[in-house]
């Protein structure tokens, strides 16, 4: 069942039969640049959620720079789950007096852990370790991901849609200096090389 739905829920996201891609939103990434974006700079080089941190941010200022067009769907679809859990929460807390609206409020709490639930399905099965999400070439969607495993100098870039994924292992030490800057250039080679090898 999980399987099925990953694929039913990518391929969605991805845009299955989707119209011709915008081609004036993909004309600046066909020989993309390092844009210039503001130095990063990462707390602690020995925090795996600062270093994803700092990565994130670069991704999130210097692709839509290089003339990459993200894809908001998801997140938006993520927005709108967080805003009905919101709903039902405030509902029962400020619209219902228990024991008199007893029903109602079980109706609340059902519909904040069902919405919940769904939220969390699509962080763990869709969204992932994604940074962001852009529009590629020919018009599909791809998760920009980055991860570090625990106790590992190893961090992993990769890019995935429901039908492909490609990724590039390099040490950490490749992308931030000692004393704790990103060195952007590198980032972006290893991600465009990525790009290459996806399409």
């Amino acid at each position: 069942f999980g399987s099925s739905c990953y694929k039913l829920l990518l391929e969605v996201a991805c845009g299955e039969g989707s119209s011709a891609p915008d081609q004036q939103g993909f004309a600046m990434a066909k020989d993309p640049e390092l844009p210039p974006v503001d130095e990063k700079k990462v707390g602690s080089l020995y925090s795996k959620t600062d270093l994803l941190k700092v990565m994130s941010k670069y991704f999130n200022d210097a692709l839509p720079r290089a003339g990459y067009q993200e894809d908001h769907f998801w997140i938006n679809i993520r927005i709108m789950l967080c805003v009905a859990c919101c709903g039902f929460g405030m509902y029962a807390q400020f619209g219902t007096k228990f024991p008199k609206d007893r029903h109602m409020l079980a109706l609340c709490v059902a519909g904040y852990f069902i919405f919940s639930g769904v939220l969390a399905l699509l962080d763990y099965w869709v969204i992932s370790m994604s940074v962001m999400c852009i529009k590629v070439a020919d018009g599909s969607s791809v998760f920009v991901d980055v991860n570090l495993p625990a106790f590992s100098h190893e961090i992993t870039l990769s890019l995935r849609s429901r039908n492909k994924k490609v990724e590039h292992k390099d040490s950490v030490g490749k992308y931030f200096d000692t004393d704790g800057i990103l060195r952007p250039a590198n980032v972006f080679s290893d991600f465009t090389e990525l790009l290459r090898k996806y399409e």
